[in-house]
This record gives C-alpha cells, structure tokens and sequence, in this order.
C-alpha cells in the first residue's frame, strides 16, 4: 500500500472513530439530562421543604426562669428541665448545646450523663485537667413526644480513688444555663381538625413566644358580640396557661380562601366569630342543620392543611356568648370531630356563686396544704430538694402558724432537719435528730407579725438530710435511709391583721384582681373608651392575662364599650381624650397628657401589742380594733407631655370601689403597651399605685407606698427591748420607782392615822376623864 492510500485509510479510520465516540458521549448525554429533569422535582421539593422549616433557639435560662448557673455538687447530683415540644410541629433536628466549667479536682473517672425522657442519649468525661466543656449534643426526634419532655443532666464526680469524701467541696460541675441551649429545627405539621385538640391549637408547649391571635368579625363589635370576644379571649389565655398570649381584632373576607392573606406573619390560625349568614363560606359543606343552635367548627385553610380556623356561629349575635362560654371553659368536653352544637348551656346565678365562694372560707382562716395544691411527698438523699408552695394573705401586719405532720427515717444524723421559711426568710427548724427515726404530729411553727405581706407569699420546706458517717477516713457511706415524708394534712393558719383596703396592681399582677372580694369576676368589668380595633385587641390580651394570673376564667365579668353603672370593680382601657372626665381626674390625670403622680414620703403605722393565747388575743381585738391600715404622706407632682411617650396603669379607690385604668395618647399605642406588659418580665413588676412603661420597654416604672420610709410604733416587746439595751438605767429607775412608792405608803398612812385615829386618842381621854 502506498504511503498516500495508506493516510486516507487511516483519516477514514479516525473520522469513524471520532463519530463513533461523538455518538457515543451523546446516547451518554442524554440520559444524563433526563436523570436531570427527573431530580429536578426532587431537589425542589427539597428546597420547599428547607424553606418550611423553622430553626429554633431555647436557652435553658429561659426554661429555668433565671440565668443563674447551676452547679452540681457532691459525688451524684443531677437537673432538670423541661423541653417544650409544641403537637403541631414536627421536630427534624434536635442538639443540645451544653457549656460549663467543672473543678480542678475531678479526675479522670468523673463523667456526665444527658438523658431524655428516662433515656440516657449521650455521656462523657469531665476532667479537671479540662475545665470549661462545650458539647454539641444530637437527641432524636423520635426520643421527644408532644408537649414537655424531661431532660436530665446528671454527674458522677470523683477526685480520688480510696477513701474518697462524697460530700468534698471540691466536687462541683457548673452548668452555664445563659450560654447552653437547645437548637431545634422543625416544620409545621397538618392541622388535626377534631374539636378535642383545641389545647393543640393554643399550645403552652412554645419554642418561642407565640405570634398575635386574630379574632375576626365581620363588622364593628357589637355589645353581644363583645361580650362573646371577651369569653373567647379568656378560653385562649387560659389554655396558654403561662405564655404571654397578645390579641387583635379585625374584620374577616367574605371568602374563607383569602383569610390566609389576611393573618398576621407567623399566625398558625384565627378566630372568627359571626352570624350563620356572615360565615357561609366558612361554614360551606358541614351539615348543620336548619334552627341548630350555636356552632363551633374547625377547619383547615384552604391549601395550607398546617394552618386553621376556629369558627364560632350562631343565628343571632345574642346567641354567640353561648358558645364562646363553652370555649372559656377548659374542662368543656369537647367532640372528636369537626364541628359541634351546642343546644343549651345553663350558668349558675351569681348569688349561688357568691354565697358558696363566702360560704368556703373557714371561720379559723387554717387550711390543709393540700388546699395549695400540695400531695403528700417524701424528700430523700443528701440533696433532698423540698417544696415550695404558694399561699395567699388577705390582711397586712398579720400572723401565721403552720402546724407540720411528718416522719422521717431512722440512721440520719442528729445535725438532720426540716427548715420552714416563708418569702426567703427562715422561721423555724424540725429537728430530725432521733436515731431510730421519729414522728411530728402539728409541730408548730409561728411567723411573727410583719413576716407575710399582702397578696400571694411563698411557703418553704427545705430538709437537710445528713448521715451519721460522711464517707470520709474510708468509712461507709449509706444515704439511702436519707427521707423524710411530710404529709398534706399538715395545716396553715392565718391571725388577725387589719384587711387589706388599698386596691394595688400588685394583686391585678399576681391575682387577676385588683382586690380580694370579686369572685370568678362577679362585678368586674373591663370597659373600653372605644370600639376602635386597637382598643379593643388591647382589651382582650388584658382580658386573657388576667384569666392566666386567676388561674381560671372570669365568667361573670363583663367586656363592653363605656360604663357599666352597676359593675364594683371596674377597669378601663383606652386612650386619654376618650377617657370619661370623671375617671380621668379620680385617676389623677389631668388635660393635654398632664400626669399628677403621687409621690410618697413617709409612712407610719401603730402595731397593738398582743400577747398571750388566741382567745385572749380575740378579745383584745374585739375591744382595741384591728391595726390600722399605714398613714401616708406624699407629694402630688404635676407632669406635661410625659403620657405622650408612656402607657400607663393606675388604680385608685372611687366611692370605696376599686377603679384601674390602663392608657396611652392613641388607641393604637394603648395595644402596643398592652402588648409590652403581659410579657414574662414586665407584667410581675406591676405594683403600688401606679406603674408606666415605655413601647418597646423591659422596665416598668412603680410607685408604690411601700417604697416610703417607714416608722412604727408601739411594736411588739418594746419595753423588754429598752431594757435589754439599758439594763442599769432601768435598775435605778426600778429602785427609784420602788422608793417613792415606799415615801408614797408612809404619807398615805400618815394621813389615814391622823385621820381616824386622832379622833379616837381624843374619845379614850375624855373617857377616862369622866371616870
């Protein structure tokens, strides 16, 4: 072959080839871009769902309530917290972020546990060598359940290995709660359209605080359909329990499809509340029947399954407090399916509801802990905890008693000890000092005059468990017989003290009342200056976080625009122009924004003193009176323009009736202040007689009697304190006191002989002179 034959044969050779290959990597091209367009959908799906997700960021802080660390002493010590898992979202990704510092003296062997639910998920080792940790921590989703979940941070310390000193004070682990947190990344769930899961609609379980619930009409709020708005924002705060819940009203489209536009950013849902005709589209497809009486319904938005509507509907706006009445009742039980009727609903009178609250007080003011929500417990280990409870006092410069049934186990050490304390201050101690154990059948222990303030205080019962042997020198060391029971039979009793007759925002904050006498809201009513939206969104959040703080719905308070003449505990929300003039000078606030505040001085106070036993104490109250409420003076300071930058609460007695008013310049900054205050930190600084924030704020400004000067007198063993103190001036005054009645006698029986015996001298002589 020749040289040019031999080159065009192999050109055709390379041309075939290169079409061969070219063909090649196109049938390889091809499937690829189809391979493509099948994972296209795919990889969409995924984004949509990234982008549904939300990630969430819980301080343990936040769980606890405080940013305190918390360390973990001893050679075993654990804590808690409570991991909130709302029903209607699903948790993808779970970590626990733990940081810490642990003592220089742990060794090697020392280690920390985190479990959930029962169930240990990680542990490491804690080395003193170490001292700061921080440890990302994956939990499984399938490890949570809806609502709280209990995690467990639990330490085993050591710094030797014989002989070792179980309750060493070089044994710790610090848990920095400020820095440690839960990061969470979920995604909504569908809605479950059943009426028995409303809880789940309005879930205490919240990874964040909750967006603003919408309550939607179709037209301004008429009276009966305020009244029925004010029972449903007190079912809605009362199922948020403690989360502060914030409430608007608006008017709902006519179409159910566009209520999803409508909703505030973040909103899972809404209520509406209307007549049968307004919510047609609402209501289109449920069987109601014609005549049916008032309706309840749950629905999911159209072509959003994890967002929903709770309809509320009736023939007539006069019918709609039926059913929001049923909703403000939590123990209602509800139905497991979409819609309900509810075809009659009978109220007790509130005459039975006051003679039965009245006819519960007992005449000796002693109640079982029980009362206070307390069970029988027993409190074991070296770190046996204790209990904590809540009790209320509705007199000022009283007494109390608590009388303690307990047993405690035998092999404890005789330093052993149940501490009572009452507001942070400790008042007496149980000793548990018998070896083979004991019994205390009303151990009493008193808290002195002044000791409870007025309003809620706070009981505590702190054992102090110690063993006979410590562990320490190679000695045994046994605290499983560490325990002592305390029993909810065990009593407290409250004595004398003048009521409590001054409103304060203090009880409005810790009570739901401004006073102790309304009850379940029998003549409480909550009246707007307007119907304005904002002013009545800002009356319903009041409403609800009032319901919380209760701790139960106010079903006879009354929502309404303008006065209620026959209400006797009455508060007001709106702003300062609209505000009656009567109510704006009892108030103390004055035209164009001027403020008169009331600012106080000096307070004093005569304390009775009353010794001696119970009866004799009644009979010398029933004879003096109780003691007088304080005497204060103060100061009024006018002030212009600063109502223009505040929201303000005050209350004041009016004709011996309590009045409260909460107001801003506009109505729109009433709902934006209102908003700001039923908030975790700013509602419990509500007190005295007065209180103002700023929008925005994490302060509230209070002035209150109580941060007066004080003086007193009259107090309890004054006498036996000045003698104390002077003990031989008081030993000259006795002995001068015991001299002039000695020169008193001698004159007295001077005068007696001269007067009477002078005379008888005289009659003897005359006598003998006769003779």
């Amino acid at each position: 072959m020749s040289p040019v034959s031999f080159l065009q044969t192999l050109r055709h050779r390379l041309v075939i080839a290169l079409g061969s290959c070219l063909v090649c990597m196109l049938s390889a091209v091809v499937p690829l871009d189809l391979a493509l367009a099948q994972a296209a959908p795919r990889e969409a799906q995924a984004k949509v769902g990234a982008a549904g997700s939300t990630r969430f960021v819980l301080p343990l802080s936040r769980l606890a309530g405080h940013e305190r660390p918390v360390r973990l002493s001893s050679t075993s010590a654990s804590t808690r917290f409570s991991l909130p898992m709302p029903a209607l979202w699903q948790a993808e990704d779970v970590k626990l972020e733990l940081v810490g510092t642990v003592s220089l003296a742990l060794n090697e062997t020392s280690q920390l546990e985190v479990s959930v639910n029962g169930r240990v998920v990680h542990q490491f080792r804690i080395d003193g060598r170490l001292q700061n940790f921080r440890r990302e921590i994956a939990i499984a989703a399938a490890a949570l359940h809806d609502g709280f979940n209990e995690v467990q941070v639990t330490v085993a310390q050591h710094y030797t290995d014989k002989c070792e000193y179980p309750m060493a004070p070089q044994l710790w682990t610090e848990i920095d709660i400020a820095a440690s947190r839960f990061v969470i990344t979920a995604s909504p769930k569908a809605v479950p359209t059943r009426l028995d899961r409303l809880d789940a609609l309005f879930d205490k379980a919240v990874l964040a605080e909750p967006s603003i619930v919408s309550v939607l009409t179709a037209a301004a709020p008429s009276a009966p359909m305020l009244s029925a708005m004010g029972l449903v924002a007190q079912g809605i705060g009362e199922r948020f329990d403690y989360v502060p819940v914030r409430l608007a009203t608006a008017r709902f489209p006519p179409a159910l499809a566009a209520l999803g536009s409508t909703l505030p950013a973040g909103a899972r849902g809404a209520v509406v509340i209307g007549t049968f005709e307004q919510l047609e589209s609402y209501l289109q497809g449920m069987p109601i029947p014609a005549g049916s009486g008032p309706v309840a319904a749950l629905r999911q938005l159209p072509g959003d399954a994890a967002r929903f509507v709770l309809v509320l509907a009736a023939q007539k706006e006069e019918d709609l407090p039926v059913v929001a009445t049923a909703l403000a009742m939590q123990r209602m039980p509800w139905p497991d399916r979409e819609w309900v009727s509810i075809a009659e609903l009978k109220l007790p009178p509130p005459g039975a509801v006051t003679d039965i609250a009245a006819a519960l007080k007992p005449s000796t003011d002693a109640f079982p802990l029980s009362a206070l929500g307390y069970s029988t417990a027993t409190f074991s280990g070296v770190t046996a905890g204790g209990a904590s409870l809540r009790f209320w006092n509705g007199s000022w410069q009283g007494r109390a008693q608590i009388r303690v049934h307990l047993s405690y186990g035998s092999g404890m050490s005789a330093q052993s000890a149940l501490n009572v304390m009452a507001n942070g201050v400790m008042h007496g101690s149980i000793p548990l000092d018998r070896a083979t154990g004991g019994v205390y059948d009303n151990y009493t222990i008193s808290f002195p005059t002044g000791a409870l303030r007025p309003g809620w205080n706070t009981l505590e019962l702190q054992p102090v468990l110690v063993p006979q042997t410590n562990g320490g020198d190679c000695k045994p060391f046994f605290p499983g017989n560490l325990a002592v029971t305390v029993y909810d039979d065990s009593t407290v009793q409250t004595f004398s003290g003048s009521p409590l007759k001054r409103p304060d925002l203090a009880l409005l904050a810790t009570d739901g009342r401004v006073v102790t006498t309304a009850r379940v809201g029998v003549g409480m009513a909550l009246q707007l200056t307007d119907g304005e939206d904002a002013t009545v969104g800002a009356g319903l959040t009041l409403l609800a976080k009032l319901t919380q703080v209760f701790h139960g719905p106010l079903l006879r308070s009354r929502l309404m625009v303008g006065e209620d003449k026959d209400a006797t505990n009455r508060l007001w929300v709106g702003s300062l122009d609209r505000l009656p003039p009567a109510v704006r000078s009892a108030a103390g606030l004055g035209e164009a924004g001027r403020l008169n505040l009331p600012v106080p001085l000096i307070r004093s106070v005569e304390v009775p003193v009353l010794e001696g036993s119970d009866t004799l104490q009644r009979l010398r109250e029933a004879l003096q009176g109780p003691p007088g409420a304080p005497t204060i003076v103060g100061a009024q300071v006018a002030l212009d323009g600063l109502l223009a930058q505040h929201t303000l609460a005050v209350t004041v007695l009016e004709g011996g009736e309590p009045l409260t008013v909460f107001v801003a310049s506009t109505p729109a900054e009433v709902q934006a202040g209102m908003h700001d205050v039923v908030g975790y930190g700013q509602w419990a600084q509500l007190r005295g007689g007065l209180a103002l924030w700023r929008p925005g704020s994490t302060t509230v400004q209070a002035v209150s009697a109580d941060d007066a000067p004080y003086t007193a007198y009259s107090l309890r063993g004054g006498l036996g304190l000045w003698v104390s103190q002077y003990p031989w001036w008081a030993l000259l005054i006795l002995v001068a006191v015991m001299a002039l009645l000695m020169v008193l006698t001698r004159i007295v029986l001077a005068s007696y002989r001269r007067r009477y015996f002078s005379v008888q001298e005289g009659q003897r002589r005359d006598d003998k002179g006769g003779a």
